[in-house]
């Protein structure tokens, strides 16, 4: 009898067991709904709990202290611009390359890299034996000339009182017509050298002369490079000084053939450098390359800028934009430049959510256009965003950046 009994114990209790699985299941089922629901809703609603925590909130003090302003993205009528990154260079026609007219050693050196000099300047002296044989035939030759022209004018001032003939008149008057031509030639001959006419004035005054001749610089500038060093023996194929005049310096961007067209001689250029991140330098477009480079499919377009102040280095890597267009205009998304915050190495825009709350969004910019900046990515047309008060959002943004960063 116990035998029989156990069979539907056993079943019983089975029964209880799959009863209160059931009711376990149907309970998990039914927690696991509203969590679906929430996913499901906060993915129709498009943005995240992580997204909502993003935005930027202040108090009503902070934001009139901010002086908040809103603009409008919009879409406006824009020339199409040229942009392009460039080596910035010294103009060619204002760099010289300065050395000696005659083999020599250097003997003195007066100027050295990174010198300011006038045209004219002394730059060093060079030491020639040639030099010194040139000096010494000059002087002879002048003393020569002299000393003919005086008996050519005796022998005429006695062939007019009738002591002398007019034969020997004549050929005193041909000695020194010929002593003149040879001190002529000398005298070419130092100005071949390099020999100027104060130094030669200056050899007939003293009656003496040096070896020496002078390396002077033909413009003004700064000295760049000095590959020489006292001592060292040189010659004319040789480079002594680079001298510079960085007051203006160039540009040479490769402007595409499709884009040509917008391109025009004295076009107005706008020049943006690493160095200088606030600041921009405006230029002039000065001349369009006559040849398209096979390779490219561009042509050379040279920009010319002015550098009194000397901010701009040749080598440094700029920006070039240019302004203006021949082209038809087209129409662009734009929003005001005051919008825009840098963020490291992305651009932000804060576009308003709620009351006093600010979403900041990622924008990818075009060309600027005066006080207007292209929107290529991260707004839309019509969207609201803050000009006046954005650093003061993009600082409190940071601050809650740093909060966050201290809680973990």
């Amino acid at each position: 009898m116990i035998l029989t009994r156990r069979p539907d114990l056993l079943v019983l209790l089975l029964g209880v067991v799959a009863g209160f699985s059931v009711v376990a299941c149907k309970q998990k089922s039914g927690d696991a709904t509203p969590a679906g629901s929430a996913d499901r809703a906060e993915a129709e609603g498009g943005a995240s709990h992580e997204e909502r925590d993003a935005t930027v909130k202040l108090t009503p003090e902070q934001v009139l202290t901010a002086r908040i302003a809103l603009g409008r993205v919009e879409r406006r009528a824009a020339a199409g611009l040229v942009e392009a990154t460039a080596q910035i260079e010294p103009a060619a026609d204002r760099e010289a390359r300065v050395g000696t007219r005659i083999a020599g050693r250097m003997a003195a050196l007066k100027a050295g890299v990174g010198d300011l000099v006038k045209r004219g300047a002394l730059l060093a002296l060079v030491d020639s034996p040639e030099v010194g044989r040139a000096k010494a035939d000059f002087l002879a030759a002048v003393a020569t000339a002299k000393v003919a022209r005086e008996s050519a004018e005796r022998e005429r001032a006695l062939f007019e009182k009738k002591i002398s003939s007019e034969k020997d008149w004549r050929e005193a008057e041909a000695a020194a017509v010929k002593a003149r031509a040879e001190k002529e030639a000398a005298e070419n001959r130092l100005h071949a050298l390099g020999i100027t006419d104060a130094e030669l004035a200056g050899m007939r005054v003293e009656g003496h002369y040096s070896s020496t001749v002078s390396v002077t610089s033909p413009i003004e500038g700064v000295v760049v490079a000095r590959p020489v060093s006292l001592g060292q023996m040189v010659d004319p194929t040789e480079t002594l000084f680079l001298v510079i005049d960085l007051r203006e310096v160039w540009i040479l961007i490769d402007v595409y053939e499709r884009d040509l067209g917008q391109v025009r001689v004295g076009q107005n250029v706008l020049v943006k450098v690493a160095a200088y991140p606030g600041k921009e330098f405006r230029g002039t477009v000065q001349n369009i390359g006559a040849v398209v480079e096979p390779r490219t499919r561009a042509v050379k377009v040279r920009v010319v800028l002015s550098n009194e102040v000397g901010d701009l280095k040749p080598g440094m890597f700029a920006t070039v934009t240019i302004e203006g267009t021949t082209g038809e205009e087209h129409e662009h998304l734009f929003a005001p430049a005051a919008a825009i915050q840098r963020d490291g190495d992305r651009n932000l825009a804060f576009v308003p959510r709620a009351e006093n709350e600010f979403e900041p969004r990622v924008v990818r910019l075009g060309h600027q256009a005066g006080e207007w900046v292209e929107v290529q990515e991260g707004l839309v047309e019509g969207d609201s965003v803050v000009t006046t008060g954005s650093f003061a959002l993009k600082s409190e943004m940071k601050k809650g950046e740093l909060g966050e960063g201290d809680e973990h």
